[in-house]
C-alpha cells in the first residue's frame, strides 16, 4: 500500500487538480477546458466556510490564515482576498509548484506556500484563521489526530478553526471494496482500469476519524465552542468542525 504522503506527491506531479477534487471534469485531460470551475468551487467553498463561522461566532480578525492541506490553491486564493496574508502548506512538492505557477497567473502575492510536515514547522506563529478541508481524512488517524492538535494550537487567542474529516463510509460492502483495493494485489489496477484512468494511479486513501477523541481533544486544549455540520461526499459522510478559541483576539 502507497504512503498517503508518496501517494499525494504521485497526484502532484501527474493528476493535481484531479487530487484536490475527484472529478472527472478536473483530471488531467479535462482541467483545461474546467479550471475556472476549478477555481470557482474554491471561492464557493471559502465563502460559505465564512458565512458558517460568522453565523455561529461573529466576525474574526482577518490578518493571517493557514491552509493545510492547500494543494494547487483552490481554497488558498480565496482566503487570501479575505485576509492580510496567508500560508498554504501541503505535503507535496509537485502541488506546491502548481499552486506558485497558479498564484503568478492570478496575480496573487499575499500568499506564502511552503511544505507540511507533521510539526508545521514552515507555519510559524500564530493565525486568526485555520482551515483544512477535504484534507485530514486522506491521512491515518493515528498521526492525524495530532496534526490536527497542532492546527488548533496554531490559532491565536479568540481566533477561529474550520476542520473537515470522514466519520465512516455508506455501507460495510462499500468498506469491504476499499480494503480489498488496498490490500489485495491487481485490485487496485482492475478498479482504474474500470473506470478509465491510468493503470497505476494511486488511490485516495480514506480514514475515518473518531469524533468522540476529537471532542475529547478539543476540550483539553481549551476549546469549548464548537459546532459540527455533517455532509455526504460521495460514499463517505463527513463532518465540517467549526470552533473558536477562547480569549480576545490579538
Amino acid at each position: 500500500m502507497m504512503s498517503t504522503d508518496k501517494a499525494w506527491e504521485k497526484f502532484g506531479k501527474g493528476d493535481p487538480y484531479f487530487g484536490v477534487l475527484a472529478d472527472a471534469r478536473f483530471a488531467a485531460d479535462q482541467i483545461d477546458a474546467h479550471r475556472d470551475d476549478f477555481f470557482a468551487s474554491g471561492r464557493s467553498s471559502v465563502a460559505h466556510i465564512l458565512d458558517r463561522y460568522g453565523e455561529h461566532f461573529g466576525g474574526l480578525q482577518r490578518e493571517r490564515a493557514l491552509d493545510f492541506g492547500c494543494g494547487v490553491g483552490r481554497l488558498t486564493f480565496p482566503l487570501a482576498r479575505e485576509f492580510a496574508s496567508v500560508v498554504g502548506l501541503d505535503i507535496s512538492r509537485s502541488m506546491l509548484s502548481e499552486a506558485e505557477s497558479n498564484a503568478r497567473q492570478l496575480d496573487v502575492s499575499n500568499v506564502h506556500f511552503a511544505l507540511a510536515d507533521d510539526q508545521l514547522s514552515n507555519a510559524p506563529g500564530g493565525f486568526d484563521f485555520v482551515n483544512s478541508y477535504i484534507v485530514l481524512q486522506h491521512i491515518p488517524v493515528r498521526r492525524g489526530l495530532p496534526i490536527l492538535s497542532r492546527l488548533v494550537d496554531k490559532v491565536r487567542p479568540g481566533g477561529g478553526f474550520h476542520v473537515h474529516f470522514s466519520i465512516r463510509t455508506d455501507s460495510l460492502a462499500s468498506r469491504s471494496v476499499w480494503w480489498a483495493s488496498h490490500h489485495i494485489p491487481g485490485v487496485k489496477i482492475w478498479q482504474n482500469i474500470r473506470s478509465g484512468r491510468d493503470w497505476n494511479a494511486p488511490a485516495m486513501q480514506m480514514n475515518n476519524y473518531p469524533l468522540n477523541r476529537i471532542v475529547v481533544q478539543l476540550v483539553g486544549q481549551g476549546v469549548s465552542e464548537f459546532f459540527c455540520s455533517a455532509e455526504q461526499h460521495a460514499k463517505f459522510l463527513t463532518c465540517s468542525l467549526f470552533g473558536k478559541k477562547p480569549g480576545a483576539a490579538a
